[in-house]
């Protein structure tokens, strides 16, 4: 009589967690329960997944966990499975960062448990068929892959074998079908063995279905017994035909193996959201959805993936110190954290922290090459995300910049003391935040708005947007000693006649320094008729709520005094126009990283300034969450503009380092 080798398995949601408390959390509901159930039933079979991150808190925190732990894989109840330290997105990643994570987290289970894994467990079910020689070059006989890439006729409840270029390894499909909310153990077995019938019919072959549990759904098993209900069933009812196993004992005394290739793919959970923003779309056709499709859809994921892939270039290319370059190379792995990337099992869109941990990691790691290989600042110009379009690469002592042609934009500003990227930014959708940007925010966003569209704009009101805010500038030069880009992008106005449109000119140059960033504005009207309008140039800074330490301010000059306000503050609420007047300097102050920025325009100018949430769905479920907060400040300037003639504005940003005390200390 054939046997169903049954595989049960727990992978955590995520990766890393926020704080002490998450990780607490985790190991008093699921895994102290877990292994006290274990130990109190030796025949049991279960396999355990650990990030590197999670394995060095729970060695920290709960050293007697581990001890439990090596009982179980001594007795071979257990299986420790492998992977990458930080849980990358392994097709992200250049062969060398493949290996070397796998390495780091194999090596750190061989020293905690006393044994190397043998298989291995990848996020977000992320492949490729390049993966397959990294994993084996590494000693992994086998890995967990969603049940969902694999070809519907090749699902077979068998092991696969896949061969590439003389290579190969097994693959164990995994399914997330577990117990139901509301499902009694019993059917859930009936169940399993009534589907199992349906593939398999009377085959003497035996055969193998390995389980995912989720977080969720594990936590409720312990708590209402029907882990140790479904053990009891198991051993009574159903000892001649389902069988509790362990995944690579499983693969080694399989009967029969299935060939197929496996092309590229992801988690069915990440594969729903791929195609259009926050919208789940499963595709008529059998075409494969890869990570790379999911980056695309979500900008700030594909952004963070272009800085790390640029960093990685710089590791790699790095010569000289090679203890340098070792920790160098660690930091870059710490930023490739998967959450960082897709987000979590749990919910894919809340990771913004998890960006900027990923970002500051990038930062530390191009400051280790920097010492060890004789930085000098440039302005370099080549197609740093893949668009299509040139953008330049401002490296300088304090800064990294990008500088794009879509907007004309700075759209990335690294400031290699603070906590990440200052442009990650999200934009708002009509679904979940009343309206749509159309654009992406960043640094010197340019906008010309009507008087109406005006009103709103300073206010933080939902209006329409400036017409330079989406357009595509082209490049007039680039003057790579002087470290200077010039800018331009040309458009029609409306007139004061509803049936004609004013034909405007904006050219902006880039003066980029040690110190900060110069922009210089020229606005030309090529009607004939009076340009009357108002351009406002936006700067939006990433904020994150959790912050240790005091909360960014934002210092505002007049001519009369020195106000400070919280990032919290709308100024639509300090003046009843929404403007402040008559400024000559503001400073955004990063108190918790000791960073300050100062906008100084050429003339005095008005100024507008409000933050904004991000709201966006939770996986599966009709609620928002917030996945993000920017603070938005725009200098803005009335324009009436003869035809014919031009107007020139400047703003000049600068970065300083600041050293200010607690407030404790101060007094």
């Amino acid at each position: 009589m054939r046997i169903l080798h049954l595989c049960m398995g727990f992978i955590p949601n995520s990766s890393s967690y926020k704080d002490e408390t998450e990780y607490t959390t985790l190991y008093q509901d699921i895994y102290k329960p877990l292994a006290s159930f274990l130990y109190a039933n030796p025949d049991f079979k279960f396999s355990f997944y650990f990030t590197g991150i999670q394995l060095e808190w729970l060695k920290k925190r709960n050293p007697e966990f581990f001890d439990l732990i090596k009982q179980l894989t001594a007795r071979k109840q257990i299986e420790i499975l492998g992977g990458g330290f930080y849980n990358p997105v392994f097709p992200l990643l250049f062969p060398l960062d493949r290996t070397g994570q796998i390495e780091m987290l194999s090596s750190e289970l061989r020293k905690t448990i006393g044994k190397r894994p043998r298989g291995l467990a990848i996020c977000a079910d992320a492949w490729e068929p390049s993966l397959l020689a990294s994993f084996q070059s590494c000693g992994m006989e086998y890995v967990l892959l969603d049940n969902n890439l694999i070809s519907p006729p090749k699902r077979q409840l068998l092991p696969i074998v896949m061969n590439d270029k003389g290579k190969s390894i097994n693959i164990l499909p995994v399914s997330s079908n577990f117990i139901d909310s509301d499902e009694d153990v019993a059917l859930y077995l009936k169940r399993i063995a009534k589907e199992t019938d349906k593939i398999v019919n009377s085959s003497p072959i035996d055969r193998v279905l390995a389980i995912k549990i989720s977080e969720e759904k594990l936590k409720k098993a312990l708590k209402d017994n029907s882990l140790q209900t479904m053990f009891q069933l198991l051993n009574e009812k159903y000892s001649e035909s389902i069988q509790l196993s362990l995944p690579h004992s499983a693969i080694r005394y399989s009967e029969q193996f299935v060939q197929a290739y496996i092309p590229t793919g992801v988690s069915s959970d990440v594969a729903k959201w791929s195609f259009e923003p926050y919208k789940t779309f499963v595709p008529k056709t059998q075409y494969p959805v890869s990570i790379h499709d999911f980056l695309q859809t979500y900008k700030s994921r594909q952004a963070l993936y272009d800085r790390m892939i640029y960093v990685s270039l710089l590791v790699n290319q790095c010569h000289g110190d090679k203890m340098r370059k070792k920790a160098a190379r660690e930091k870059l792995w710490a930023a490739q954290l998967g959450d960082a990337y897709v987000g979590t099992n749990s919910d894919v869109f809340v990771n913004s922290l998890q960006r900027q941990n990923a970002y500051k990691s990038l930062n530390e790691a191009e400051k280790i090459v920097r010492e060890c290989s004789g930085f000098h600042e440039s302005v370099t110009k080549f197609d740093y995300n893949s668009d299509g379009f040139n953008e330049y690469v401002c490296r300088l002592d304090k800064y990294i910049a990008c500088i794009g042609l879509q907007s004309g934009s700075v759209f990335e500003l690294d400031i290699l003391k603070s906590f990440g990227n200052y442009a990650d930014n999200n934009s708002r959708i009509l679904p979940f935040d009343s309206c749509d940007d159309n654009y992406q925010r960043g640094f010197f966003i340019d906008h010309l708005l009507e008087k109406e569209n005006y009103e709103k704009y300073v206010k933080g009101i939902p209006c329409k947007n400036g017409i330079f805010s989406n357009h595509q500038y082209k490049e007039v030069s680039f003057q790579k000693p002087k470290n200077e880009i010039c800018l331009e992008a040309k458009a029609d106005f409306p007139s004061n006649k509803d049936t004609t449109k004013q034909n405007i000119i904006l050219r902006k140059k880039y003066t980029i320094n040690s110190n900060g960033i110069m922009v210089q504005y020229i606005l030309k009207n090529e009607g004939s008729e009076v340009l009357k309008g108002n351009l406002a140039v936006e700067s939006n800074f990433a904020i994150e709520d959790i912050v240790k330490g005091e909360k960014p301010m934002v210092s505002v000059v007049t001519k009369d005094e020195i106000k400070q306000f919280s990032t919290d503050t709308y100024s639509s609420k300090l003046t009843s126009s929404g403007i402040i007047k008559d400024v000559s300097a503001l400073q955004f102050n990063d108190y918790a990283n000791n960073v300050s920025f100062m906008f100084e325009p050429n003339e005095n100018s008005d100024i507008t300034f409000y933050p904004i949430q991000f709201k966006r769905p939770i996986n599966n479920s009709t609620s928002y969450s917030t996945v993000g907060k920017t603070f938005c400040l725009a200098f803005v300037w009335n324009v009436e503009l003869e035809g014919g003639k031009e107007i020139e504005k400047t703003i000049n940003m600068s970065i300083t380092y600041s050293k200010r005390k607690s407030k404790d200390k101060d007094k």
